[in-house]
């Protein structure tokens, strides 16, 4: 809790220079590590303004548009906050578009009864993914920000904030390929954006990227990009790619556009390796959730690097993250450093401290329109051995009484420890040193199904057949491979790849031996043939 100088010094602050904006580590970062705590509040305090002048340039369109509903505003975290806590706290909005997609990832985990995904986003800059434990996405409370060097970690600024754990790389369709010093191929992670964007794009653009590979591999149909909206030049593609890496290498097209297809799909594998195993996470029997506009061409394969069994591509690839904003719940986290040992604790004591914080995370929500009896309370702490640098997080559980989950206290940490490193039980005190509380508000559900253009009870998958186009599978080179029309499935639809299936804003490339089937909600489900 801020201490009564701060809010002392605040309240003066305010009173004598209302319109100044004002950002306390107490009330942003109220935890130890000072530099943290520093560039957390700075972070926040820089972006107040335009986030304040962002913010009612929204409200002032929204109301002159009819809306007389709720605003929201969703977080890192992956809840949503009124725009009052927004304001005061600009610093939690950080990553929360993505965090958004991972939000879906989890929903359509809870919709087929799979609790543990891997949720995989790639668009035109960057590739994300995240864990799902038991329906929940993995989260972390720090993330690094203002990078000098591009997806190089340690290169900017530390930002202690809660927020959905992801990874990222610079792996997309603008992701630029040119042979290294060591005469190797290197993809990402400059991107040719989308001015000039890839050479194909006919806008000036003279490097090869990603999305050039993909066209020449023949898994993107140039007259039906955006749905038909922009035609790429195939000519430009190739040239590219011949000037960038197949002549240097003294490789034919094909090899060099593979070759460019399938490190992205290898550094996206190598980034999920290292991301699962740093957190105890065994995906071997996972269900990898794909989307982006370059996500449904790359994920089958990944998968397969992986060892994982199956993949969903849900409808609509390119608006995963805007669909998972609607599944946000009110939720509003906080968190207190104030070390104790264990031994010197009791029921009674555990449960005043974590009282405040508790009110004082109901009360954001409270200030929302939620009823207490609405509230769900999660409890938290941050715990280690005596004489450790860095803590595990240990949830305590929602139900039981105090005295109870006290005496769990031990076994709670060993249990978490365990799931990080090994079953490991020192001869050391264990101590507590931060306390956190997330308090939510009612889940958010979408409709059982989705709208789908051209989608009827009449319609299967032969009627989706659209015809075939050359694309290139290692195995086998160049096939004549079927095309679908994602929007011409109904549900109970099965196909078996090799295949190709064209949506809007991206196309499913299914593997050799793979089988896709459409369930109720139009999702493309995937089953790996090895």
């Amino acid at each position: 809790m801020p201490t009564k100088a701060t809010r002392n010094a605040r309240a003066l602050i305010e009173a004598e220079f209302p319109q100044l904006y004002i950002s306390t580590s107490a009330d942003v970062f109220p935890k130890m590590r000072e530099f943290e705590r520093w560039t957390t509040t700075t972070v926040n305090a820089y972006t107040q303004p335009m986030f304040d002048r962002y913010l009612g340039r929204l409200e002032e369109g929204l109301s002159a548009l009819g809306f007389t509903g709720r605003l929201y505003i969703m977080t890192s975290s992956g809840g949503s906050v009124v725009p009052e806590a927004a304001r005061r706290f600009p610093v939690r909005a950080l990553e929360s578009g993505p965090a958004a997609g991972v939000l879906m990832s989890a929903h359509h985990g809870h919709g087929l009864a799979l609790p543990h995904m891997l949720s995989f986003d790639m668009g035109g800059t960057t590739a994300k993914g995240a864990l799902i434990r038991d329906f929940t996405p993995l989260k972390k409370y720090e993330m690094e920000v203002a990078r000098v060097h591009e997806f190089k970690r340690g290169s900017g600024l530390p930002v202690k904030i809660p927020a959905i754990d992801m990874i990222e790389i610079g792996a997309g369709g603008g992701s630029i390929a040119e042979v290294d010093e060591r005469g190797l191929i290197r993809v990402g992670p400059r991107s040719a954006g989308a001015d000039p964007g890839p050479a194909c794009y006919g806008h000036g653009g003279a490097l090869a990227t990603l999305t050039d590979a993909n066209l020449v591999l023949g898994y993107l149909d140039p007259d039906f990009f955006l749905g038909g909206e922009m035609r790429l030049d195939r000519a430009a593609a190739e040239a590219a790619i011949v000037r960038s890496v197949a002549a240097p290498l003294d490789l034919d097209l094909a090899r060099a556009a593979w070759g460019i297809h399938e490190i992205i799909n290898e550094d996206v594998a190598r980034a999920f390796r290292i991301h699962a195993s740093e957190r105890g996470f065994d995906y071997r029997d996972c269900t990898m959730d794909a989307f982006g506009g370059s996500g449904p061409v790359h994920a089958l394969a990944i998968a397969r690097k992986l060892k994982i069994p199956r993949a969903i591509f849900p409808i609509g690839a390119g608006v995963m993250s805007a669909l998972g904003l609607l599944v946000s719940p009110l939720s509003f986290e906080l968190a207190r450093t104030q070390r104790m040992f264990v031994e010197d604790l009791d029921a009674e004591r555990l449960a005043l401290v974590f009282a405040p914080i508790v009110e004082e995370a109901s009360g954001f929500l409270r200030h929302a329109g939620i009823a207490d009896g609405d509230i769900r309370i999660t409890r938290k702490l941050d715990m280690r051995y005596h004489g450790q640098g860095y803590e595990i997080e240990v949830p305590l559980p929602s139900a039981g009484d105090a005295d109870a989950t006290f005496g769990a206290l031990a076994e709670l940490f060993e249990t978490a420890y365990a799931k990080v490193f090994t079953a490991s039980h020192l001869d050391e005190a264990l101590e507590i040193v931060t306390w956190k509380v997330e308090a939510t508000g009612p889940d958010v559900t979408l409709e059982a199904g989705y709208s789908v253009s051209g989608a009827g009870a009449g319609n299967a998958a032969p009627r989706a057949h659209k015809g075939t186009r050359a694309a290139y599978f290692p195995d086998l080179g160049y096939i004549d491979c079927p095309i679908y029309d994602r929007y011409a499935f109904s549900p109970g639809a099965e196909i078996t790849g090799p295949a190709l299936v064209e949506e809007r804003e991206s196309t499913s490339v299914i593997g050799i031996g793979d089988t896709a089937i459409v369930d109720a909600h139009y999702n493309l489900i995937v089953e790996l043939s090895s």
